[in-house]
C-alpha cells in the first residue's frame, strides 16, 4: 500500500495532519488506505473522527459534514469491492470521484448542506 496515504492516515488518526494542502484527492486516498486496513465501520469511524478533528483544529468545525463523509466512504468501499491494490490504483481507476460531485442528484438541493446533514448522515431521497 502507498506509504504516502498510510502516513497521512496515521497523522489524521493522531490529529496531527495539517489541513492546509489536504486536497480532495488526499481525502479519497486516505479513505482507501483506511478501508484497506480495516472493515467498513472501522474505516468510517477513523475517517469521520479524523476529518472532524481536522476541521476543528483548522478552526472551521462547520466544514465537517457527516452526510458527505458517510456517502463518500460508502461509495469508495463499494467501488473497492472489485479489487484494489493501492490508493494510487483506485485514484487512477476512479477519476470521476475527483472531478465534479458524484453525489449530485442524490439529495434535494441544499439538503446535504444543512446543519442536520453536518451532524447526522442523511440518507439520499429516492425518486417517487
Amino acid at each position: 500500500m502507498s506509504e504516502r496515504y498510510t502516513t497521512m492516515l496515521a497523522a489524521l488518526d493522531a490529529g496531527t495532519l495539517p489541513a492546509e494542502g489536504f486536497t480532495h484527492r488526499d481525502h479519497v486516498g486516505v479513505t482507501v488506505a483506511a478501508l484497506k486496513q480495516g472493515d467498513f465501520y472501522d474505516a468510517l469511524a477513523r475517517i469521520a473522527r479524523g476529518l472532524q478533528r481536522l476541521a476543528n483544529n483548522a478552526g472551521v468545525p462547520e466544514k465537517f459534514n457527516a452526510t458527505v463523509t458517510f456517502a463518500f466512504v460508502s461509495l469508495i468501499a463499494q467501488r473497492m469491492e472489485g479489487g484494489c491494490d493501492s490508493p494510487e490504483d483506485f485514484l487512477r481507476d476512479n477519476p470521476d470521484l475527483l472531478a465534479g460531485n458524484p453525489l449530485d442528484g442524490l439529495y434535494p438541493e441544499g439538503q446535504a448542506d444543512t446543519p442536520l446533514a453536518r451532524r447526522v448522515p442523511l440518507l439520499p431521497v429516492a425518486a417517487r
